[in-house]
Parts: structure tokens; sequence; C-alpha cells
């Protein structure tokens, strides 16, 4: 098989480009493999340089995933790496197995995907990790990375994180919320409600949809509307939480419900600021691109690697600072 060439799902980088801020690797980074800069490494990399392949279930409508790809180029433009960079328009298990089964025919240096079915995906990463092919889980999958032989899990908590939401919301004084999942089944997105639902002793109710946006504000709506009781609401991702922004504000309800977030957008960073959501938590995706990108070269080149999972988030974004983060996500940062 060959590297798709669905030029709506995959994309080549290394475009040179200048790196507009300089990037200090902190905390438990700089330990071990990390603690070899970029530029060292990039000095003495092999004549032919290394190839690698990221496969994610980020679709394409999502802004998280331009962030993510952002960290995966920067990563392979400062490593001297060559990179095929695939995602499905919409998610789908077969045709992230597809990618899969190609990435694993090409033989690259190294593999970094997301996992949101271990079900699905452990058993062919298996077989790339057999073949020979390091491979970096980021994103999801923490909870099957190790059993299958991946060098590190770079991403956050998920149930932690969910559990850190709900405590944030219950400190506020939210004692009914609901959890929106909006792709039931897969591992991140349950996590995280099930967290948030622990947090709160198993009363917080989980409302499940689709990815459509419609579909989304037409469910929170109605279950608003039959539970007039409900005083939070937990988005799982600004596929979710942009157009509940703009529904809230439609029915004058922006302020008038605890509504919180995970991940960052343009317009979910005004509302916190602005006092009209509680919190975004971030996730730092740029972290979870880039870091698996120089976690494989330095494998590669040094057969160096972190003895533990790196932990990319959660941060929480409150009104305090998240007019500092507006500037670095215009950026393409956060």
């Amino acid at each position: 098989m060959s590297k798709s060439t669905d030029k709506t799902s995959a994309t080549h980088t290394g475009v040179k480009r200048p790196i507009p801020f300089s990037r200090a690797i902190t905390g438990a980074l700089v330990a071990g493999a990390m603690a070899l800069s970029a530029s060292q490494a990039a000095v003495a990399q092999d004549a032919d340089p290394l190839k690698f392949v990221a496969i994610t279930h980020i679709v394409a409508a999502d802004p998280f995933g331009n962030v993510l790809k952002r960290g995966f180029e920067d990563a392979a433009e400062e490593m001297g790496v060559e990179l095929l960079y695939n995602s499905p328009a919409q998610y789908d298990t077969s045709q992230m197995l597809r990618m899969i089964e190609q990435a694993i025919a090409t033989q690259p240096d190294g593999l970094a995907l997301t996992m949101p079915d271990a079900s699905a995906f452990a058993e062919p990463v298996r077989e790339a990790i057999a073949a020979g092919i390091p491979v970096v889980v980021l994103n999801t999958g923490e909870e099957i990375a190790g059993e299958i032989g991946a060098l590190n899990y770079v991403g956050q908590s998920e149930y932690r994180a969910g559990k850190m939401a709900g405590e944030r919301m219950k400190e506020a004084g939210v004692e009914s919320p609901i959890c929106i999942n909006f792709a039931p089944g897969q591992s991140q997105l349950d996590a995280r409600c099930k967290g948030f639902t622990d947090a709160f002793d198993g009363s917080a109710e989980q409302i499940s949809t689709t990815q459509d946006p419609t579909a989304i504000t037409n469910a929170v709506l109605a279950h608003l509307n039959s539970s007039p009781d409900t005083d939070g609401v937990l988005s799982l991702g600004s596929l979710a939480t942009d157009p509940l922004i703009n529904e809230f504000r439609s029915q004058g309800a922006m302020g008038q419900i605890a509504f919180a977030t995970f991940d960052l957008s343009a317009e979910t960073l005004e509302a916190v600021r602005d006092g009209e959501m509680l919190f975004a938590m971030d996730q730092q995706q740029y972290l979870q691109g880039y870091l698996p990108i120089i976690s494989l070269a330095l494998y590669n080149r040094y057969g160096l690697k972190p003895t533990n999972n790196i932990q990319t988030g959660p941060n929480f974004i409150t009104q305090e600072n998240a007019e500092q983060v507006i500037e670095l996500t215009q950026q393409g940062y956060r």
C-alpha cells in the first residue's frame, strides 16, 4: 500500500518558516530525553531524513486540530523529519484503520497517533511495533499505550480532567449539571463525562448527541426545557461549545447557567474573558503534536525515551487569565 494521496485528509509538512517564539520545555519534560534540545538534535541528524507518520481522529471542522497539526509541523521542521499527517474528514473507525494499515506498509521510522477506540486500534498498532516501528500515542489512549508497547503517551488523563472540571463546578455552587458527549464511544470523551459525573457522586447527567451542531443545540435545549433545575453545562470540546455559545446568546441564557468546556477556540476564550463562561480546560494540544515528533526523533537517533507518560494538561483558563491566552490562540499555539 502507498501513503494516502487524499488531499482533504493528508498533508505533507516540512515547509521552512520562522518560529515566532522560543519554546521552553519545563518540569518533567526537561528530564531524561527531553533535556537534549531540538537544535542539538537537528545538527546531528542523519544524512537521510527520518520519515514519520502522524494519524489522528480529529476531524477537519474541529479547530483543536489546527493547533495540534501546527505542533507536528514545527517539530518536524526543527528535527529534520519528513512527516505525513492524516486525519479523517469525519470520524470513522474503519477509515482510521485503513490509515494505520497504509502507514505500517510504508515502514516509517516512527508513528504518532491517537487511539480513541482501544478495542479497534490496539491490534494494528501492536503489529506496527512488532514490525519495528516505534509508536507514540497522543491525546487519547493513555489506558492502552503502555500495554501495547508504545514508547509513551503524550496528553492528559481524561478521567482526572473530567473530575477536576466537576470539582471546580461544585465549588461554584453547581448542583445539577449535564455533560454533553458529542461522540459517545470515544474513550476520551466517555472518560471525561465519567470523571465529571463521579465528582457529583453520580448526580450529573450525560447528554449524548452526534457531532452535528444543530443536533447538539437541540438536544441541550430540549433537556433544559424538560429539566429546569439544571444549573450547569459541561461541553467536551469546541464542536459543541461554539454552537452552544451562539444558541445561549440568542436565547439570552448566557450567564444564567454555569457553562464550561474542554478545549479552546477564539469564541470560547472571549466568552470566558467576558464572564459569560465559568472556565475552559486547556490540554495544550500544541504539545501533543510537538512532543511525540521530538520523542520519536530522539529515540531513532540516540535511543532516548521518557520513562513516564507526559501530561500536557489540564490547565484551567478563567476570566483572570483568558486575555493572555487569546493572543496565542490567534497565533495558532493554544
